[in-house]
């Protein structure tokens, strides 16, 4: 075994590590959340009750061989802990609502590889070399280095100006708020963890359009006017729902040397069909796919199943990134079985795992985007929300949602019903739910739920540690708190 391996998995939490030269290397904690895209890490979270998760994420750049090491190690680790992890694949920029969650501030992406990554910059800022990122996304905000010059900037999307002594958080107006408050997040990361507290942070809001120091480092602020439009920066929504999507169960098999797959069944899928000496793929379209393994197979077929499922993409011509899960036999998370029909029930219900999304419909199309671990504070008034339990779907509706989304909310849940493939019961339910009068059935979904949060004018977010009041959340209090 790896020697970086040791005493792994016996605590509560995450262990990262990055592919060096075929070996593994401990990344520290303040570098977690920090990704290059030249390189390949392997996640571990270790979870209360002996249960694991392990992730091997795939930079866009990182070569074939890291790519394979990483996998092979994503094996090891897996029989270390007696064969049990549920193992995912993860690919820069599309990575699962589950990974993102274990990064609350959101993740960077770094230009560069193992050769440039996690020296320490506080001991070489004479000769640092700016950086310009640009941070995407709703709920799960991904900041990904980009090419400094004033061509990469638009107007609805946050960027961060790195220049050593100096970091810049610009926020355009048409940025969205949750948008700006991850990007001035990011910005103290940067300032605490890399620089320890020896930088100076300037947050650009109403006056990103008339700062000379900022606009000096592309040429002055003339160069405004060749700033894009935010439409021309691209949609931040990466999970498009039109129509109910089949889902299909097929028989792997490389005995004849070459991979096949036939399929067994589309629709709702049925446990029985599964065979504890072979190994399955359940191709859930958007929900992605799971490799999963019979008790009975091989440790070299239990190695061989990400190869499988990345032979089935190439050969049915599906995206490079679509999420990939493999699961062994009698340890299937919940989010395996709920494509099944004929699961056990006792199981199925004692598994039950509610999903929060934020759900809109633009222009005829569902856009989901899913919150995992969530908690009472990831309902965000402004926000139209869904919370799936299953035969129960509840549509929660933020204080400070807007006239045109709280019509909206039936429809977005009528649309969700029709659009989602997971088996249900035909009397599955909706009910609409407004903030400060959740109800019981709905509260109990949530951890230690506290009325005061949201009746109270008080409201603790633990990622700020710090009080701020619900109705005035904003850029402005935000960054008056953190920045002092």
């Amino acid at each position: 075994m790896d020697p970086a391996l040791k005493d792994m998995g016996k605590v509560p939490g995450m262990e990262v590590w990055r592919i060096n030269k075929f070996k593994l290397e401990k990344i520290p904690k303040a570098d977690q959340g920090m990704f290059y895209r030249g390189d390949s890490y392997i996640i571990l979270n270790t979870k209360y009750g002996g249960a694991w998760d392990v992730h091997f994420w795939l930079g866009s750049e990182t070569t074939i061989d890291e790519r394979g090491t990483a996998a092979y190690k994503a094996v090891e680790i897996d029989d270390s802990l007696g064969g049990l992890p549920v193992q995912y694949r993860e690919t820069e920029g599309h990575e699962s609502a589950l990974f993102l969650s274990y990064f609350k501030e959101g993740i960077v992406y770094n230009f560069g590889g193992h050769q440039t990554g996690f020296t320490h910059i506080v001991d070489d800022l004479a000769n640092f070399k700016n950086r310009l990122f640009q941070c995407k996304g709703k709920r799960n905000v991904r900041c990904t280095q980009v090419d400094l010059k004033v061509e990469s900037l638009n107007l609805g999307d946050v960027f961060i100006l790195d220049c050593g002594k100096e970091i810049f958080a610009w926020l355009p107006p048409q940025s969205g708020r949750l948008e700006k408050i991850k990007g001035i997040e990011l910005a103290e990361v940067i300032s605490k963890s890399e620089r320890h507290n020896r930088c100076v942070v300037h947050i650009l809001d109403s006056d990103y359009d008339t700062d000379p120091k900022f606009w000096s480092y592309f040429g002055g602020l003339s160069a405004l006017r060749k700033v894009k439009k935010a439409e021309e920066g691209g949609h931040d929504e990466n999970y498009w729902r039109t129509n109910r999507q089949s889902i299909a169960l097929y028989k792997a098999s490389d005995a004849s040397g070459q991979m096949k797959v036939t399929k067994v069944s589309e629709g709702g899928l049925d446990k029985s069909k599964l065979d504890s000496n072979d190994a399955f793929i359940v191709d859930a379209v958007k929900g992605g796919l799971y490799v999963w393994i019979g008790k009975n197979c091989t440790a070299g077929e239990r190695a061989k199943s990400m190869i499988w499922a990345e032979q089935y993409l190439k050969q049915n011509k599906r995206p490079e990134w679509t999420q990939v899960t493999r699961v062994l036999e009698g340890a299937e998370p919940y989010d395996f079985i709920q494509w099944f029909t004929e699961w056990s029930e006792a199981k199925k219900s004692k598994g039950t795992d509610p999903k929060l999304y934020q759900c809109s419909d633009e222009s005829g199309k569902l856009v989901v985007e899913e919150i995992r671990n969530f908690t009472q504070t990831d309902l965000d008034g402004d926000d139209v929300m869904i919370l799936d339990a299953g035969n129960n779907i509840y549509v929660w509706i933020g204080m400070n949602a807007n006239k045109k989304e709280r019509d909206a909310a039936e429809g977005i849940a009528k649309k969700y019903l029709e659009t989602d493939s997971v088996p249900r019961s035909k009397h599955a339910t909706t009910e609409i739910v407004f903030q400060t009068k959740e109800t019981v059935g709905f509260k109990k979904f949530f951890k230690n739920w506290d009325d005061k949060m949201f009746k109270d004018v008080s409201l603790f977010t633990s990622s700020f540690n710090f009080f701020i009041f619900q109705e005035v959340r904003s850029v402005a209090n935000v960054r008056k708190l953190m920045f002092k």
